[in-house]
C-alpha cells in the first residue's frame, strides 16, 4: 500500500468516527439548525428584523450575551444598544446573525473548558481566531460603501471547528498531537494532519457539510487554505472578491492566533505579522491595531460566554497603539438573575399570560437584583397618565396605587414618561422617591402594544450600580414582556 493511500484510509476512518460522534450527539446538530436558519432568513430580502430577534430571544441567555457584547469594546459604540431590536437595527441583520450563530456554537463546548487542560485552549484559539478575523476583515473592507455583510467571526469559528470537535470527541488523539507538535516545534496543525491525514480545515469543511451548514462557509475556507500556501485562485473558479477578502483576514488571523496560543513568544508572533504584511498585502498600521485590541476583545467575550479561559500572554499589550489597556468593566453578575430571565423566557414561549409574566418580572427586581421597590404603573385609557396598580417591596407610608404620573407634561428627567415615549430600557433620571438610586424604568409592550411601565429604585447605598450585563438582560426583558403582549395580543 503507497503512502497516499494508507493516508486516504486513515482520513476516511478518521471521517467515520467523527460522523458517528457528531449523529450520536443531539446538541450539536441542533444549534448547527438555527446557525443555517438564521444564515437562510439573512438571506432572504423579505426577512424583518423582528424575525431575526425572535430566534434571538428564543435561544436561552443569548439575547443577553449578544446585548453585552454589542455593548463591549468589540464595537466601541458611543450610545449603548439597550435592546435586541435596536442591535438588528444598527449592527445590521447578517453581522449580528453571524455572531450569535458564533455564539449558539460555542456554547456547547463551554462546560468542557470550563474544566481546563488542553481543551480550554483550544477553545482560547477559536475565540480568538474568530475575533481576529472579524476585525481584520471589518478595518480592511471599511473603504467600502455599504456595510460588509460577513464580518468573519463565524468563519473564524468554522476554521477553528475541526481542532476543536477533534479535541471535543477525541481527547486523547488531541493531546497526541499536542505532545507531538512541542516535540517536533511544529504547528499542531502538522501534528493533526499527520495523525489524521487531514489538514484542521479539511476536517472543518467535512464537518460544514455534514450538518449541511451554508455552503458559503466551505468556500471561504477552501480560499482561505489557498492564500495561506500561495495558490493561485482560478478565474475560472469566478470567486467573489468578498470571499478572496474574507480568505485573507481569516488567514492572516489563524496565522496570528496560533503564533499566540504556542506560547512561542513575541518573536514568532512578528512571523505571523510579517507573513500577513507582505504575503497577504494586509497593511501593517492595520494588523498592530488589531492585535493590540485583542486582549480587551478577548476579555468581552469571555465574560459574555460566562467562562474564564486561559488569559492571553502580557506582551500582546505592547502592540496596542496610545493609552493604558481597558478597564476591568463590571463583572459582578448574579447567576440566580439569569436564571429568572431564562424562567421568564420560557414562560414567554409557553404562552403564559401577559400578568403572570409581569409579576414574575417584579418578582425578578425585589429577589434578584435586590431593588427595594417596585411597581406596575399602567397607562390610562387616554394614554396621558401612568397610574400605579401593584407594587412589591418597601414602600412605608406611599400606596403604588395612589401614584399618578403624567406622560404627556411629564418632566424632561422622568425616567417612567421616558421608558414609555421611545420603548426602551431608562436607567437615570429624577427617581420617583427623592433620594433613590439606582432606578430603572422599563415599557410593557412596544407601539400600539404598549400598556404601562414597570418601575423600579433602591433606597440610596442599598446596592451597587447595575452592571453592563445586568443592563443588557434588563434589555432582553424589556423584550420578553413586548413579546407576552403581543403573543396574547
Amino acid at each position: 500500500m503507497t503512502d497516499t493511500s494508507a493516508k486516504k484510509n486513515t482520513a476516511e476512518e478518521f471521517l467515520e468516527k467523527l460522523r458517528k460522534a457528531l449523529s450520536s450527539d443531539g446538541d450539536f446538530p441542533a444549534s448547527a439548525k438555527v446557525v443555517a436558519e438564521l444564515r437562510t432568513l439573512t438571506s432572504n430580502p423579505k426577512t424583518t428584523g423582528a424575525q431575526i430577534t425572535e430566534i434571538i430571544l428564543k435561544e436561552p441567555s443569548l439575547g443577553t450575551r449578544v446585548l453585552s457584547l454589542v455593548n463591549s469594546s468589540f464595537y466601541r459604540r458611543r450610545k449603548p444598544i439597550m435592546t435586541v431590536s435596536q442591535a438588528v437595527v444598527q449592527i445590521g441583520m447578517k453581522p449580528l446573525s453571524e455572531l450569535c450563530a458564533g455564539l449558539i456554537l460555542l456554547q456547547k463546548f463551554v462546560p468542557t473548558a470550563r474544566q481546563s487542560g488542553p481543551f480550554a485552549n483550544c477553545l482560547k484559539r477559536t475565540v480568538v481566531t474568530s475575533l481576529l478575523t472579524s476585525t481584520i476583515n471589518g478595518k480592511a473592507n471599511s473603504s467600502l460603501s455599504s456595510k460588509t455583510e460577513e464580518t468573519g467571526y463565524l468563519a473564524g469559528s468554522f476554521a477553528e471547528l475541526g481542532t476543536l470537535l477533534l479535541a471535543f470527541y477525541f481527547p486523547q488523539v488531541y493531546e497526541t498531537a499536542l505532545k507531538r507538535s512541542e516535540s517536533k516545534k511544529h504547528d499542531i496543525s502538522q501534528s493533526i494532519k499527520e495523525i489524521t491525514g487531514l489538514s484542521p480545515l479539511q476536517i472543518s469543511m467535512e464537518v460544514l457539510q455534514e450538518l449541511n451548514l451554508p455552503e458559503f462557509y466551505s468556500t471561504v475556507l477552501d480560499v482561505t487554505d489557498k492564500v495561506t500556501r500561495n495558490i493561485p485562485i482560478a478565474e475560472s473558479d469566478q470567486v467573489p472578491e468578498q470571499i478572496i477578502s474574507l480568505g485573507k483576514s481569516l488567514s492572516a488571523a489563524k496565522c496570528i492566533s496560533s503564533a499566540i496560543i504556542s506560547g512561542s513568544g513575541k518573536p514568532e508572533l512578528d512571523k505571523a505579522i510579517q507573513f500577513a504584511i507582505n504575503s497577504l498585502n494586509l497593511p501593517s498600521d492595520l494588523i498592530t491595531a488589531v492585535i493590540g485590541d485583542l486582549p480587551a476583545q478577548f476579555k468581552d467575550h469571555c465574560s459574555a460566554i460566562e467562562i474564564n479561559l486561559p488569559t492571553l500572554p502580557t506582551f500582546i499589550h505592547s502592540y496596542k497603539n496610545g493609552g493604558e489597556p481597558t478597564k476591568d468593566q463590571d463583572e459582578q453578575e448574579t447567576s440566580g438573575f439569569m436564571d429568572f430571565v431564562d424562567e421568564i423566557r420560557q414562560a414567554v414561549d409557553n404562552r403564559e399570560p401577559p400578568a403572570s409574566v409581569i409579576t414574575s418580572v417584579l418578582e425578578t427586581f425585589v429577589w434578584s437584583l435586590k431593588f427595594d421597590r417596585v411597581m406596575l404603573l399602567l397607562l390610562d385609557k387616554n394614554k396621558t397618565k401612568l397610574v400605579g396598580r401593584m407594587g412589591l417591596g418597601e414602600f412605608g407610608d406611599l400606596n403604588p396605587q395612589n401614584i399618578i404620573r403624567p406622560i404627556e407634561n411629564a418632566p424632561p428627567l422622568a425616567p417612567d414618561a421616558a421608558a414609555n415615549r421611545e420603548a426602551r430600557p431608562v436607567f437615570n433620571g429624577d427617581p420617583i422617591t427623592p433620594g433613590s438610586w439606582p432606578i430603572v424604568a422599563i415599557p410593557v409592550g412596544f407601539g400600539k402594544k404598549a400598556i404601562g411601565v414597570v418601575y423600579g429604585e433602591c433606597n440610596e447605598g442599598s446596592r451597587g450600580e447595575l452592571s453592563a450585563k445586568e443592563q443588557a438582560a434588563i434589555g432582553v426583558l424589556t423584550e420578553l414582556l413586548d413579546r407576552s403582549i403581543v403573543v396574547k395580543g
